[in-house]
């Protein structure tokens, strides 16, 4: 009995052991996808594959040196290696800014002549001991080599031309000619300081913060306009970000009204990028690519700006906590794909097609194979086999014919040829629900017949209750179809406001040359919906699938 119950016992392990391996072997591409989704682009393109994402560095003062750049830099000899570069570059006449702390800002600098001199050096010169390397590095390790490797850890905020347009596209440039950092008065001179900066021969305004001091920063200006105030259209901010994952918030003022920004800038990466503001405008609407952050009119006072040409900005740096920060990024690049695509329009094609699809399409093949399985009817078989003939015919044969029906019909670039069809019904779903029909006992449909009940009757009140778990399945698989059709919106629709979500993700990776990040989150929004349904339909779908006939 112990050895039967220790068998029994290692079995089921082994089975469990093999089920749980398997699941999570096959969850690594949606883990992976689910993972990219979230990255930015530097953690995707490297040299070295990284599964997880980052954890986001909210620094608490900037500028500062990123200790996290280079942190996975590797090879031979690196420590020995690392501590010579370390000496050749102090020795190198670079100079550090005054606001860097030595020590951390050349120990990120000797490891990133340490990577940059992996792709540089031959490969002879790896062999050799670290002194050999060493040897061969100082050739390269200069000066300028230096200073650029710095520039690639050195974080600072930056700020550079406000830019504003009216409606009728005239531009400005707000406080031209002035010094950058004296464009904005600084309303919170104990947490920051605005100095001017040269970025690559740009000129700027660096904000050098500390948030142990405070929480916020506030920067303001009044600026005259050379046109109506009312008229003002967008406000465009050049902008370098410090990888801090802090929020910039804008508010504007004008005409005695306020206008805040409905979302902030994530201070995200560390690359030069044009941030813009408007107010709502039928733009929202439209299926342009949203480059913009609305501004929302959140009332009128007295003490806002109200002259005729007069706008007063008001920037505000927050400070993000840790779980701020980590929220920051796991939706910025989701953001990004909501800026580009017009995804609840096409959620609401999408929708509407499924639930036209799957009605249809239950209604359909459930009357065809009740007719098939329980009416006795002239030719009923050879029908019946004619049917199932259709499905040796691929859709590729039949593609161009249809095409060319419904274009006559005038349903080109219309909705109509992805859903009227699931009218006339699915082979082989008709063939499915004809094998649980013909299981139902004769005796239900003879004593429905003796209450006075008709064909339809007995149709709806006896047979589709019976069967539900088979119309569960064909709408599971209704539903998938419908949902990942791609080719069907590529035939039949060109305008962009009838794309489906799956086409229209597509139209999406094309806009955005196939970035990895965002034709990664878009992926995940369009399959979750697929996973949600699997798991809350599955004993339907497996009883569907299952043909074990009726209990009882």
């Amino acid at each position: 009995m112990g050895a039967m119950t220790a068998r029994s016992v290692i079995k089921w392990t082994l089975i469990y052991g093999l089920l749980v391996a398997g699941s999570i072997v096959f969850s690594i591409p949606f883990v992976w996808m689910a993972s990219t989704s979230v990255k930015t682009d530097r953690e995707l393109f490297t040299k070295d594959l990284r599964f997880m994402p980052l954890a986001p560095q909210p620094e608490a003062k900037s500028p500062y040196v990123d200790e996290v750049y280079f942190s996975q830099v590797d090879g031979p000899h690196k420590e020995a290696v690392v501590a010579g570069l370390d000496r050749l570059a102090r020795a190198s006449g670079f100079r550090l800014p005054p606001d860097v702390e030595a020590d951390a800002a050349y120990a990120q600098i000797a490891l990133g002549l340490y990577e940059r001199l992996s792709r540089t050096l031959p490969l002879d010169a790896w062999k050799g001991t670290a002194e050999d390397i060493l040897a061969a590095a100082a050739r390269q390790v200069d000066g300028a080599a230096v200073a650029e490797t710095f520039a690639s850890v050195h974080r600072r905020l930056m700020l550079g031309q406000v830019r504003v347009r009216s409606r009728q596209f005239a531009e400005q440039e707000l406080g031209a000619g002035a010094p950058f950092d004296q464009r904005f008065d600084n309303e919170t001179p104990g947490e920051a300081r605005l100095v001017a900066w040269k970025d690559r021969a740009l000129p700027c305004a660096s904000v050098d913060y500390d948030f142990s001091r405070g929480d916020r920063v506030v920067l303001s200006r009044t600026f005259d306009l050379a046109f109506d105030a009312a008229d003002l259209d967008r406000i465009q901010l050049y902008l370098c970000p410090d990888d801090t994952w802090h929020e910039l918030w804008l508010a504007l003022e004008r005409s005695g009204h306020r206008y805040e920004a409905v979302k902030a800038v994530t201070l995200a990466n560390f690359a030069w990028q044009t941030v813009t503001w408007q107010e709502p405008s039928e733009d929202d609407h439209s299926t342009k690519i949203k480059t913009w952050i609305l501004l929302r009119d959140t009332g009128a006072a007295p003490e806002y700006v109200s002259g005729p040409r007069q706008v007063r900005l008001v920037m505000e740096l927050r400070q993000s906590s840790p779980w701020r920060a980590w929220w920051n990024k796991l939706r910025l690049n989701y953001d990004r794909v909501l800026d580009h695509v017009p995804l609840w329009r096409y959620l609401s094609t999408s929708l509407f097609l499924v639930i036209v699809n799957v009605v249809l399409t239950v209604l359909a093949c459930s009357l065809v194979a009740y007719a098939f399985a329980r009416l006795q009817w002239p030719g009923r078989d050879f029908c019946f086999f004619l049917m199932l003939a259709t499905m040796m015919i691929p859709g590729q044969v039949t593609m161009i014919p249809h095409f060319l029906i419904w274009k006559w019909l005038g349903a080109y670039n219309t909705l109509t040829p992805l859903w009227l069809g699931s009218a006339f019904g699915s082979a082989f779903f008709v063939f499915l629900l004809r094998q649980f029909l013909k299981g139902v006992p004769r005796d239900l449909e003879d004593a429905a017949r003796i209450d006075g009940c008709g064909f339809l009757r007995i149709y709806w009140h006896i047979m589709l209750p019976l069967v539900k778990p088979s119309l569960a399945a064909i709408a599971i698989f209704t539903f998938m179809g419908t949902w990942n059709d791609f080719m069907g919106p590529l035939i039949y629709v060109a305008d962009q406001r009838l794309y489906p979500l799956a086409f229209g993700l597509y139209a999406f990776s094309v806009q955005v040359w196939n970035n990895p990040l965002l034709t990664m989150a878009g992926s995940l929004m369009m399959t979750v919906p697929i996973i949600l349904i699997f798991f809350f339909a599955q004993k339907y779908f497996i009883q569907g699938i299952t043909l074990t006939g009726i209990k009882g």
